[in-house]
């Protein structure tokens, strides 16, 4: 007669340690992948600032100045500027491979950002943070809070950024808006960089949406009949108006010298948002990255001393950067 084998089944206790064993490997495997995540979408992001920031060069070899940070549509119809206006964002289109967006900006031979920005709105890749989990990964930022201006549409879609370019070293157009023609008017060269293009930061981070509702100021775009109609703030990539600073993709304006100093790892929603849309800001405790006018790019400390980022902000103030601060 044939023996019969009994085969052994798994017992409940060692099914739990089969379990908790996986479970152990997936908690130690998880914040691994994480940090290769990481990682891969800063090596991202700092391949983003450098190819801007090479741009910028590119422009500035053409021609014989640096793109300016803002340029103001209210500019008192100026010919040279009003029908130029815009960022460095949207001037340096060409020199990252987006000719046929700064085609559609073109008309008439005139250069408006209107054109570009807004309904519809256009994403471009080079300018999507990685990193920021508040950045749309096709670049393009829907905001569903009601227009006052034209019920009962909402704001709708807008092409964002998560870098933003430095107010004081790139240069700016407009004017004081009283139709006298006075002018706040700077055109910045690589001579005027005497500071020099590796202590001078022509690009940085910014959280791309930010949602605070604890933010008030009374310079800010977001008031109508002296009200606050709205509490979320983005930079629009191509935008260029002095009326609503906030929306300007550009750091070092609203807010100068020391306390300037960027943010780190804001809040960037709810009752208890702590980011604030004047500053440049990262998405990551560590620092910020910022790039250069020699193109490189550099992770900037959190504890970097106010002073010496100021220093680095300034293209001309005659600063000594002690080269541990890069």
């Amino acid at each position: 007669m044939a023996s019969v084998r009994n085969r052994k089944a798994f017992t409940l206790i060692e099914l739990l340690v089969v379990i908790a064993i996986i479970a152990i490997l997936v908690g130690l495997l998880l914040p691994a992948v994480q940090k290769v995540r990481e990682a891969a979408a800063r090596m991202q992001s700092m391949n983003n600032l450098k190819q801007i920031c090479l741009a910028i060069q590119n422009y500035h070899d053409t021609m014989g100045h640096f793109p300016q940070a803002w340029v103001d549509w209210d500019s008192d119809w100026n010919p040279q500027y009003y029908n130029n206006c815009g960022s460095t964002h949207y001037y340096i289109l060409p020199y990252i491979e987006q000719s046929p967006l700064a085609a559609i900006a073109d008309w008439q031979g005139n250069y408006y950002f209107w054109n570009v920005y807004h309904d519809p709105a256009y994403g471009v890749k080079t300018y999507v943070n990685p990193s920021d989990a508040t950045c749309p990964s096709s670049g393009v930022y829907t905001d569903n809070t009601p227009d006052p201006w034209n019920p009962p549409s909402i704001y709708g879609d807008y092409g964002v950024t998560g870098y933003v370019a430095n107010f004081q070293s790139l240069g700016h157009f407009f004017n004081d808006g009283t139709g006298t023609g006075v002018v706040d008017f700077k055109t910045m060269r690589i001579a005027d960089i005497t500071d020099g293009l590796s202590n001078t930061i022509l690009m940085t981070e910014k959280v791309t949406v930010c949602s605070n509702p604890n933010y008030t100021d009374p310079n800010s775009g977001n008031y109508f009949n002296g009200n606050v109609v709205d509490t979320v703030y983005y930079p629009i990539w191509a935008y260029g108006r002095t009326p609503w600073p906030e929306w300007n993709p550009v750091f070092a304006y609203m807010v100068t010298g020391p306390a300037s100093k960027f943010q780190v790892n804001p809040i960037t929603s709810g009752p208890n948002a702590t980011c604030d849309p004047r500053f440049a800001s990262s998405p990551r405790p560590a620092g910020i990255l910022v790039g250069n006018g020699d193109g490189s790019v550099h992770l900037l400390s959190a504890s970097i001393d106010p002073n010496t980022w100021w220093a680095l902000c300034t293209p001309n103030q005659g600063e000594v950067i002690d080269g541990s601060a890069l």
